[in-house]
């Protein structure tokens, strides 16, 4: 009786110590994948160019011959257009990349200082940084106008990449879409919404047969798709041309720069870069004026037939609701961060 007594409890025993073994083995696995969730995740630093880099072209409105050097630049310094007046570098004026420099939205987005100089067709180099994710730049423009080149931000991306990034010290702020900010133009819209990642969805429509009508959701994160949005061209209709260089524009433009359609036709002898190329490249005009915000915006931004009047518009509508955004760091997996340096 006594044997089979203690054979039970010391059976009972066991059962009881691999039971308290296992819920202790769960709660080390447990609090293992909290802790390894924790550290996959790191702070994203600034950036900025680890050396000067200088392009020279035409102005796609001005006509004149334009050069653009982009600079190293401080940390929390963001991106700052610098323009020559006359008393050399030590005088020239500072044009920031920011909502309040906004000058004019006609065909391309210009930006001015208060009664200084104002610069055209900034939004293809914004792009281009914000693609490559350099957060401060000195950008130095002689001509009065950023060269258009071949008409999409893939040159200046290609500059970025030759001259290399430097990483700095602080973290890069990013602006965090926590409830839904729109703006409307009879069936125009551009419409941010919370959401944990950086798309971007555009819709397009033009009666030129060649265009048509357009859409496209791009991910921000994903590298093919960006490169899809750097080599995507600006575009217009032939029969636009006549009326945009009476009001003063387009001067520069040419099939070398700029993908001209005449009704069904393309009239660029190398045709299209990509299917959806007219709608990658509103999308990349987006995301230059979106830059003018001051930092990288996450959520979603649904934009339906946007135009550098609307994005710039939207831009400030965004700023002016404060309880639509937060501010803060950008973070990104670690094994990412550790593949890409």
């Amino acid at each position: 009786m006594g044997g089979a007594f203690f054979r039970v409890n010391i059976e009972q025993y066991a059962a009881t110590m691999r039971y308290l073994c296992r819920r202790r083995a769960n709660r080390m696995v447990a609090g293992r994948r909290v802790f390894e969730s924790r550290q996959a995740m790191h702070i994203v630093r600034q950036t900025t160019l680890a050396k000067p880099v200088t392009l020279s072209g035409i102005g796609l409105h001005s006509g004149a011959d334009c050069r653009v050097t982009m600079r190293p630049a401080l940390a929390d310094s963001g991106i700052v257009f610098r323009v020559p007046d006359g008393r050399g570098r030590q005088g020239a004026a500072l044009i920031p990349a920011t909502a309040e420099s906004i000058a004019d939205t006609r065909l391309c987005t210009s930006l001015g200082a208060v009664g200084g100089p104002v610069i055209a067709t900034a939004e293809h180099v914004l792009a281009a940084a914000a693609i490559a994710s350099i957060d401060n730049l000195v950008i130095d423009v002689d001509g009065g106008e950023l060269p258009i080149l071949d008409g999409s931000a893939a040159p200046f991306l290609d500059a970025i990449e030759r001259a290399g990034a430097r990483t700095l010290r602080p973290a890069k702020s990013v602006i965090r879409i926590i409830e839904p900010v729109e703006i409307c133009d009879g069936d125009r819209l551009i419409r941010a919404e919370p959401l944990d990642g950086r798309i971007i969805e555009v819709a397009i429509a033009f009666d030129a047969g060649a265009i048509g009508a357009q859409s496209l959701a791009i991910d921000l994160n994903d590298p093919a798709s960006r490169t899809r949005l750097a080599h995507a061209r600006t575009f217009c209709q032939l029969s636009d041309v006549d009326a945009m260089r009476a009001a003063g524009l387009s001067r520069g433009g040419s099939l070398d720069n700029a993908i001209v359609v005449d009704g069904d036709r393309i009239l660029n002898p190398t045709g299209l870069r990509d299917p959806q190329e007219f709608a990658l490249h509103k999308a990349l005009d987006l995301i230059g004026d979106l830059a003018l915000a001051g930092a990288p915006i996450v959520g979603r931004i649904i934009a339906r037939r946007p135009g550098h009047d609307l994005n710039t518009r939207f831009v400030r509508a965004l700023l002016a609701r404060k309880t639509a955004f937060e501010r803060g760091q950008m973070t990104a997996p670690l094994a990412l961060a550790r593949a890409s340096g």
